[in-house]
């Protein structure tokens, strides 16, 4: 059998990271250099190529260079749709950047991998304000490996314009999603609703989805075993399926696009992670005229999108990396790097979120009250495995929209798959 490219490419970059595991992942000479002693520190985050706040969250990096006047930071450039598959075959390398942002679906395979530096001491157990909670999920078999970045929740999103203008409520059900869709087609001729539904975009269409099956109530295990085939996920995958036949779906559109269409009031609504809002806002969708709640689900629970920064375990210069993380989690730095992400975010401190900001973006409440009914993707019990059940899901549930396949039978054959995996 003749293996697509994209597999090849990805099996070669596992199995590179493997070896870095079989071999320790040997460190390379810091020569005793001390932060003091400066250095370059190079740093990626794919969102440092953000149109809305990408330059406004290097320039809060580049303070570090004012702090430590011996230091000069650099960024690599990583698209999100390319940024594992290229981390891992840099790192596999010998190479890869000193500092590098790490979506919690990928943190177990490079700490599973030895890839990444151990953060434990890095940061006084004293400091104020502490680390918060969500830290939690920057550690691996209880070692601190990374910080918290971002902890991004979803919510439903509108643009409160164009559902007026439909004559429409914003929908609270499944079957309201549906109607309202359908209904502001016919009346507008403005795309309903959208939400990542390609393979293209695997890592954040899976996170993604878990607003569905989180949504209904389910999910992927019970923390020992996979529940892949559970009835609360049934339901999920045929309500997503119900909304993609609608005909008020842009099918085909990868999140780049559909973002730009509610950009330019060309969408009415979708679900959507916290730095979307800031990302959309234009003079065609101004921030006062997007609004946001709870998912349109039965429970109020909803998948999130956690980001860590760690350190590479190939870094140069790692007392200048730890250093750097210890002045971006002070609380000026926090603060700023909340209020580049729109407030909507949990960062690695407690922040604090000013009323006229509120009032001015009134989508915010939403996404903060969702963030403590939020989880991550990776999928408990079997973290370092979630890539590969992963991809037997989604796979299974592309050929739901795709092939008609009947959600149950979908999900029967996934739960399958995915045992054989998790054994």
């Amino acid at each position: 059998m003749v293996r697509p490219k994209r597999f090849l490419a990805l099996t070669a970059s596992v199995a590179a990271l493997a070896l870095i595991a079989a071999c320790g992942g040997d460190d390379p000479s810091e020569d005793g250099k001390t932060a003091a002693d400066g250095g370059t520190l190079e740093i990626t985050h794919w969102d440092l190529l953000s149109p809305s706040y990408g330059a406004q969250m290097w320039e809060l990096f580049k303070g570090y260079e004012k702090n430590n006047g011996a230091a000069s930071l650099t960024k690599q450039e990583i698209t999100r749709q390319d940024y594992e598959t290229t981390i891992k075959s840099q790192i596999a390398a010998g190479g890869g950047p000193d500092v590098l942002a790490i979506p919690d679906t990928f943190l177990p395979e490079l700490a599973e991998a030895g890839a990444l530096e151990s953060l434990d001491g890095v940061f006084p157990a004293d400091m104020k304000p502490p680390l918060n909670a969500t830290n939690e999920g920057g550690k691996w078999r209880g070692t601190q490996m990374a910080i918290t970045a971002q902890i991004a929740p979803y919510a439903f999103m509108w643009n409160k314009d164009i559902l007026e203008r439909a004559g429409v409520q914003p929908p609270t059900t499944p079957q309201e999603l549906v109607n309202a869709a359908k209904t502001i087609k016919e009346r507008t001729g403005i795309t309903g609703f959208a939400v990542r539904h390609r393979i293209a975009e695997e890592n954040p269409w899976w996170i993604d989805f878990y607003n569905w099956p989180r949504g209904f109530g389910g999910g992927w295990s019970d923390g020992t075993k996979l529940t892949i085939d559970r009835p609360e996920n049934i339901a999920a995958v045929k309500a997503y399926k119900e909304i993609f036949d609608s005909g008020s779906f842009p099918v085909g559109d990868d999140a780049s696009t559909f973002r730009t269409k509610f950009k330019q009031g060309q969408l009415a609504m979708l679900i959507d992670s916290t730095g979307v809002p800031t990302a959309v806002i234009s003079e065609k969708v101004p921030s006062t005229s997007i609004l946001s709640s709870k998912l349109p689900f039965p429970t109020q629970n909803t998948s999130h999108v956690g980001i860590y920064f760690g350190i590479n375990k190939n870094a140069k210069n790692k007392e200048l990396a730890k250093d750097f993380l210890r002045w971006l989690v002070a609380q000026e730095q926090q603060q700023e790097m909340s209020e580049v992400l729109g407030n909507a975010s949990t960062v690695a401190v407690d922040t604090t979120v000013p009323q006229e900001y509120l009032e001015r973006n009134p989508w915010v409440a939403a996404f903060r009250e969702n963030a403590s009914h939020s989880k991550g993707a990776v999928i408990e019990g079997f973290e370092e495995k979630t890539p590969r059940i992963r991809h037997i899901v989604l796979t299974w549930i592309e050929k739901v929209l795709l092939q008609d396949l009947p959600p149950e039978e979908a999900l029967a054959k996934a739960a399958q798959e995915a045992a054989a995996v998790a054994r």
